[in-house]
């Protein structure tokens, strides 16, 4: 079961989220909040898996403070943000805080519970209308080095089996499908990935795969 925290300002928003999730057997809502404050210390008592983040908060901390909050505690949930706008530049600094998913507000009642599951499962998600103006933005020179931190280990200087990897993750593969290209087993793909992410100092999928756009990989 996933355990989900929700958070945002609008109690309306709050309630079609939960009953968006609660509609699927694999997901229960744990808590949800009206700010980021209160969900820090919530996620302190409460275990989630996931935490659902509105990215716009006003009177308090917003997506972007809250996630780097909530990434920062000793058992962080994986984070998707929630974002009204597709070229909303609070998305570039909310990678940089450790976002591990964007998703469109307002978008098909499935696209939630798969977006949960997807970042339950330590795979990056970044809804199709963000894909391409996150990454065209990450990679360009003025906001690269701010949302995307430069790797430990230069990626030139990748192994081979790395550099697949690297390639694989950039052009949006799943650990399943990283698997079948390698002949690993999934839970291989995904062990390669975490250390591979160690390696480099880089926090999540979506880093990596900006990163491997950024040095020309993909």
């Amino acid at each position: 079961m996933i355990r989900v925290l929700l958070v945002d300002d609008d109690a309306e928003v709050r309630t079609s989220l939960r009953l968006v999730l609660d509609a699927d057997p694999e997901i229960v809502v744990v808590a949800e909040c009206a700010d980021g404050e209160r969900a820090v210390a919530v996620a302190r008592r409460v275990r989630a898996d996931v935490a659902v983040v509105d990215l716009r908060m006003p009177g308090g901390p917003d997506g972007v403070a809250t996630t780097e909050r909530l990434r920062l505690l000793d058992e962080p949930p994986r984070v998707l943000v929630l974002t009204a706008f597709e070229h909303d530049d609070a998305v570039l600094r909310a990678l940089s805080a450790g976002a591990n998913g964007f998703l469109l507000k307002g978008g098909r009642p499935h696209e939630l519970p798969t977006a949960v599951r997807d970042v339950a499962a330590d795979r990056c998600v970044l809804a199709p209308a963000v894909a391409s103006a996150v990454v065209a933005r990450a990679v360009s020179a003025e906001v690269a080095t701010a949302v995307v931190p430069e790797p430990e280990d230069d990626l030139a200087d990748l192994t081979p089996r790395e550099r697949e990897l690297a390639i694989a993750v950039g052009g949006g593969l799943t650990n399943a499908q990283i698997a079948a290209r390698l002949g690993v087993t999934p839970t291989s793909a995904k062990t390669y990935v975490s250390r591979l992410l160690d390696k480099l100092g880089l926090q999540n999928r979506t880093q990596l795969a900006i990163a491997a756009h950024r040095a020309g990989l993909v």
